[in-house]
């Protein structure tokens, strides 16, 4: 994995491999082949809901866990390998961790707390205020060495689990949904810190989290993971952009997502509408979803659709635009007239569910929208908005369900 697109910059080393794991619980796969690699100075994000396997990687990496197969290496040190029998301790793999729980001792001060992974490896007490200190000032701390960490907010608590992670200057720093416990606000703002203080210093960190949005601003690589399997892997960007899976778009918020048909491929020639044009890269295809309902769009997989194949078809609510029934067409773009039959106030946004014909679609409008349940409206989506995944919802989809 390249931490950015490689017309941007040369491609940094891969500073950590996992190639291959395997870990069994009970009769219970939790990692099925997992492989990715991590390149120096980079964050890649492990995404994906409870029970994926996304932890159980995380630990693994950490030393917390033995796989039962496969294979890990940070930096130029093999710290797991299930052929050769190689495991070391997770006190040798030079690894700092951030838990979910923010994990502070309540009977040290704060200082001890961060001081302690120094303490362990016998450095020296002068070193260790001093470096303490450095690592408080660097977190927003500085000055509150000496309080009970307990008396500190769940912001504060969760700086100083940072701090304990970082301050003995480790290889690799590991993040376990470190933010999942803090209010919404707190979240974005520990977030951003989290970010300038990943850029000053240029660690390499592996996140683990369930939020998309957190995934999304953290990394420069983001790996999707779906029942102990790597579903997609790619830059922030591009994994929002095009989703290699139906899991995967669904995961990063593409909920309109419709089982359908191929009705036609290129060119119609069979007095369907003309598609849009300017999307050289793809083929142009029509996807009758419903009974009633067929779509313009792009097909990009790579082999051949013919007729009549099952696809599934994917698009965001906030790509739909909404607009009254005698309003302009937009010219290429997919439209067709539906009824409001939810309208849900968010403050800078309106959440609609609109029925038309025989599919019920999701679409975002401004806060000041005023369209209501009952009313007609234009309903219309551009066809490059549209993703389209060859198979049915047996192959990929499950568990997620249509929205």
């Amino acid at each position: 994995m390249n931490a950015n697109d490689a017309s941007s910059r040369p491609a940094a080393p891969a500073f950590v491999e996992v190639t291959a794991l395997h870990k069994n619980f009970d009769g219970v796969m939790a990692l099925q082949g997992v492989s990715f690699d991590v390149a120096l100075g980079t964050t890649v994000s492990l995404l994906g809901p409870s029970g994926c396997g996304k932890t159980t990687v995380l630990r693994s990496i950490a030393g917390l866990e033995t796989p039962n197969a496969g294979r890990i290496r940070i930096g130029d040190t093999v710290v797991f390998d299930s052929e050769s029998r190689v495991n070391l301790a997770p006190e040798t793999r030079q690894v700092g961790m951030v838990f979910q729980s923010y994990a502070v001792w309540p009977h040290m001060t704060v200082a001890e707390n961060v001081g302690f992974p120094l303490k362990i490896r016998r450095v020296a007490a002068s070193e260790i205020e001093s470096r303490v200190a450095d690592v408080l000032a660097l977190v927003g701390l500085a000055g509150l060495g000496g309080r009970p960490a307990t008396n500190l907010s769940g912001g504060q608590q969760q700086r100083v689990a940072l701090a304990r992670a970082i301050v003995h200057e480790p290889r690799l720093v590991l993040f376990d949904e470190p933010l999942s416990n803090l209010d919404a606000k707190l979240r974005d703002q520990m977030r951003t810190e989290l970010k300038l203080l990943q850029s000053r210093l240029g660690f390499t960190a592996i996140y683990v989290t369930h939020d998309q949005a957190e995934a999304l601003a953290l990394s420069d690589n983001v790996v999707v993971m779906n029942h102990g399997l790597v579903e997609g892997m790619a830059s922030p960007r591009e994994l929002f952009a095009h989703p290699t899976t139906p899991f995967v778009a669904n995961f990063l918020g593409f909920d309109n997502m419709f089982e359908g048909k191929v009705a036609w491929v290129g060119d119609p020639g069979n007095g369907a509408p003309s598609p849009a044009s300017g999307d050289g890269a793809a083929l142009p295809i029509g996807v009758t979803i419903g009974k009633d309902v067929t779509l313009r769009c792009f097909w990009r997989g790579g082999a051949p659709l013919a007729r009549g194949e099952p696809v599934i078809l994917a698009f965001r609510s906030e790509r739909v635009t909404l607009g009254p029934p005698e309003g302009q067409d937009d010219p290429g773009a997919n439209r067709y007239d539906g009824c409001v039959e939810a309208s849900v106030y968010l403050g800078t946004y309106q959440d609609y569910v609109i029925q038309a014909g025989s599919i019920r679609v999701r679409a975002v409008g401004p806060g000041d929208s005023t369209f209501g349940p009952g009313e007609r409206v234009a309903v219309t989506i551009r066809p490059d908005e549209c993703r389209v995944f060859s198979g049915d919802k047996s192959r990929g989809w499950e568990g997620l369900g249509e929205r």
